[in-house]
């Protein structure tokens, strides 16, 4: 498929409508995977083997998507591309990452960066419309032992991380895990052998000691101080 071609399809609909943007070299996958974000999310997909600066458009009000195909990328090859490139934060895209090896370690400089989520090469491909959806309407998209290590075992050295780290228990870190990797007040109930009332309250406190009031507030305040 041309790229300009399927690009030029993909562009002329609805300037409101939500766009994704897949950047990487594995052509023949990524214009597999352009066709199947389209059937199960409806969304206008793009494929282009370098960052592309007509769909990071500060003049279109639709929301944005750039998808990093990680495979066979090193992260430093991926950071210079990305500070080189169009002002992606700029113009209110999303940035998420995708083919990352389970094994990378990664994740904290990855948080650090500002990156809204992570598919890791062994993610089942039903998670991608989730997950594309979940960051399109503002959510960050990390696994669950991602955040358990992040919050669990905070960076070290740093006075801001070290004392936002004493300000929760262990409950409650738990609790943060469940609430900023989307797991409903029930399941975090039901995986704690707590009551959802308890969750309830222990939500509550949470948000009362980080100075947030909902879940992406509380996944940002992850990213920025554990």
């Amino acid at each position: 498929m041309n790229v300009k071609t399927q690009k030029a399809k993909d562009t002329a609909g609805s300037p409101s409508k939500p766009r994704v943007l897949i950047v990487g070299s594995n052509a023949l996958q990524n214009e597999l995977l352009v066709r199947f974000l389209e059937k199960e999310t409806g969304l206008s997909c793009t494929f282009s083997p370098e960052l592309d600066g007509e769909i990071i458009d500060n003049k279109s009000p639709s929301a944005c998507l750039v998808l990093f195909d990680c495979r066979g990328t090193e992260l430093g090859h991926l950071w210079a591309m990305i500070e080189s490139g169009p002002p992606i934060n700029l113009t209110g895209c999303r940035i998420a990452l995708f083919n990352l090896d389970t094994e990378t370690g990664s994740e904290k400089e990855i948080m650090d960066r500002g990156i809204h989520g992570i598919f890791y090469m062994s993610d089942p491909m039903d998670m991608f419309p989730r997950g594309v959806k979940a960051i399109l309407d503002g959510e960050m998209w990390y696994s669950r032992k991602a955040l358990s290590r992040r919050i669990m075992n905070p960076g070290k050295g740093s006075t801001a991380s070290l004392t936002a780290a004493n300000i929760l228990t262990s409950r409650e870190k738990e609790i943060l895990i469940g609430i900023a990797s989307g797991a409903s007040n029930e399941d975090i109930a039901q995986e704690l052998s707590i009551s959802p009332h308890t969750v309830r309250t222990h939500i509550y406190n949470v948000y009362k000691k980080i100075n947030t009031s909902n879940r992406l507030q509380a996944m940002l305040w992850v990213a920025k101080y554990l």
